[in-house]
């Protein structure tokens, strides 16, 4: 009996053995890991290593601080499963609570026919992916933004989490807690990329980063910051960028902001001294600071977040700030990465916001019964004209995105398309537009625009709408995020896609995003048409209204409606509407005297 047991312990211990090393391991700078096999969308083997620090837990005194590098280990490290997301409370889904851990800066990396470093013959080039969410929520998670479309490409796949909302961007606008904590994350991410990235197969020379909304606004600020030089050699954006309104740093809020939030965490006695006042703040519950958002807010859930980047001081105590600076300072003196870059846009990326409002129907009725009330301040002008023209300002708005208002052949979905179109364009489109203009004014010739237009099977119109139902019956375009649904399999919102033509759109984006990240072209070597940088000099005469893009258009429903096209002029009337205005960043971008000139 005792031989046959010690039998079966030793065919036991031999079957773990063989089976721990199967499991795909490698080193990092910190210590070993070991991860595990997943299978991609097409049945090719990769390996996946999830959740690896490469940040010191941000916890006690480490709150509102720059990331640490993380301490080297002696055991094996085994990142096996998702970290936890970073701490949030997500007002753009249903269930609005606190959830997450402020333990959470850890890194996930996914890489095609793994293989010990010593027989690998060829590195491959690197996808660093920045994940969505208004730098208020959002996370890496592989029920979010699962890897298996990307592996079936030659491409290594980096996601991460970094810090959000008040935990990820609190400042007192000096040295006590400087912000752009969520950015710095992200610096660190990439610095971690460069260091360890040949561990698992990638070429840190080929570094392409991309990100969805905020992840979008964040690549294109390390395209601005001095600190993120040298780390990636091309750029995505999508929905997003630096001067986004929800993105940019906001003149005179800290004033404004900081007592508020100080008292409402129980914190107000210490307002005039700041290194007082981040120490009580380091000792109130995650819980209470993330509740304490709702106290922000003026109309529903809005404004979703008053925390963004800030405008930082270099100092000794400061020595890496993340931007010292405007966005529109760094681009209009042409201290940026002229590193090849694919911006774009979803055709209805204000269904982000106006989804919600419209399937919950007391704050639809309550919008409407205060429209000119709420208008202005959801539409941010303050921001961007002078108090005593915010009314006339926005008559202009309403009558051009609202023609039949108030008229008797107004109806609601009239209402609806309007305050879409409205909240498209003032949220994503005419800053994107924007940024663009200004990057190739300054000489930044390399850049690709997108507009995504395909209404697939399934929409995240539903998911920000809080419906439970995931099929995308809507009278409307893509939603912001929908492009997303073809590059990562996301389980947390949608069932697997099974639409042949849903299919093909996951060919077509995973083929392009890798392509460029390959070869610095997205319709390499493809059947796709070509797809020409903004200005093709053969064809247009480099005026704004003659913008090349590409308009990715069609419905799941109609394999014949499915079209990849350049194009010119993209938006032109709304976005020329927005350009004519006399706001602040137009005056900023184009000069007082030649704003009038286009009246």
């Amino acid at each position: 009996m005792h031989i046959f047991l010690l039998l079966l312990c030793m065919l036991a211990s031999t079957s773990l053995t063989y089976r721990v090393e199967m499991d795909p391991t490698t080193r990092t700078t910190n210590g070993k890991v070991v991860g595990v096999n997943m299978i991609s969308r097409k049945g090719r083997k990769f390996a996946a290593f999830r959740g690896i620090p490469y940040a010191m837990p941000p916890v006690g005194n480490l709150r509102f601080q720059e990331p640490k590098e993380p301490e080297k280990w002696s055991h094996t490290f085994f990142a096996t499963k998702d970290p936890p997301k970073c701490a949030q409370k997500n007002y753009l889904f249903g269930d609005q609570m606190v959830e997450g851990s402020e333990d959470c800066l850890y890194i996930n990396v996914y890489t095609p026919e793994f293989q010990p470093q010593r027989s690998r013959t060829k590195l491959l080039p690197v996808m660093v992916f920045i994940h969505w969410g208004g730098f208020f929520t959002g996370t890496s998670r592989t029920d979010y933004h699962g890897p298996e479309y990307l592996m079936d490409k030659d491409v290594v796949l980096v996601t991460f989490n970094y810090r959000l909302g008040l935990l990820g961007f609190f400042s007192t606008y000096d040295d006590a807690s400087p912000g752009n904590f969520g950015l710095k994350d992200q610096n660190l991410a990439l610095r971690w990329v460069q260091k360890n990235i040949r561990y698992f197969g990638g070429n840190k020379s080929e570094v392409t980063i991309f990100g969805q909304s905020a992840g979008g606004a964040s690549v294109h600020y390390h395209m601005l910051s001095r600190s993120s030089r040298g780390l990636f050699q091309r750029a995505i954006s999508e929905s997003g960028n630096a001067l986004a309104l929800w993105a940019q740093p906001i003149p005179g809020i800290g004033s404004k902001l900081l007592p508020v939030q100080a008292s409402l965490v129980g914190c107000g006695e210490y307002i005039l001294n700041s290194s007082d006042l981040v120490d009580c703040m380091r000792k109130v519950s995650v819980e209470t600071l993330l509740q304490s958002g709702d106290n922000f807010k003026f109309f529903s859930v809005d404004p979703l977040s008053v925390y963004q980047p800030v405008i930082e001081k270099k100092t000794h105590r400061n020595p890496n700030p993340f931007i010292t600076r405007h966005p529109l300072d760094y681009i209009k003196n042409g201290h940026f990465q002229k590193v090849p870059w694919i911006v774009g846009l979803a055709s209805d990326d204000g269904l982000v916001r106006t989804s919600g409002l419209w399937s919950q129907p007391e704050v639809w009725k309550a919008l409407n019964s205060r429209f000119d009330e709420l208008m202005p301040k959801l539409m941010l002008l303050e921001i961007s004209v002078p108090k005593n023209e915010v009314e006339s300002t926005w008559e202009k708005i309403r009558e051009f995105y609202f023609p039949n208002l108030g008229r008797r052949n107004s109806s609601e979905h009239d209402i609806m398309r309007g305050l879409t179109d409205l909240y498209s364009d003032r949220a994503f489109h005419y800053s994107t537009y924007q940024a663009v203009q200004l990057h190739s004014k300054m000489g930044h010739e390399q850049i690709r625009f997108f507009n995504f237009d395909y209404r697939g099977e399934y929409s995240y119109k539903t998911v920000f709408s809080g419906v439970n139902d995931t099929r995308s019956n809507y009278s409307y375009n893509s939603s912001h995020c929908d492009e997303l649904i073809y590059l990562f399999k996301s389980n947390a919102f949608f069932p697997s896609l099974t639409n042949p033509n849903d299919q093909k759109m996951i060919d077509i984006m995973v083929e392009m995003w890798t392509n460029f990240a390959i070869h610095g072209d997205p319709t390499y070597n493809t059947n796709i048409p070509k797809w020409y940088p903004i200005y093709n000099k053969e064809k247009h005469d480099g005026s704004m209204k003659n913008i090349s893009y590409l308009d990715i258009s069609g419905t799941y429903s109609d394999a014949r409606s499915q079209s990849l096209q350049m194009k010119t002029g993209v938006y032109n009337d709304r976005l020329r509407f927005w350009e004519n205005l006399s706001l602040f960043e137009n005056i900023e971008i184009l000069g007082e005297k030649q704003q009038k000139l286009q009246r």
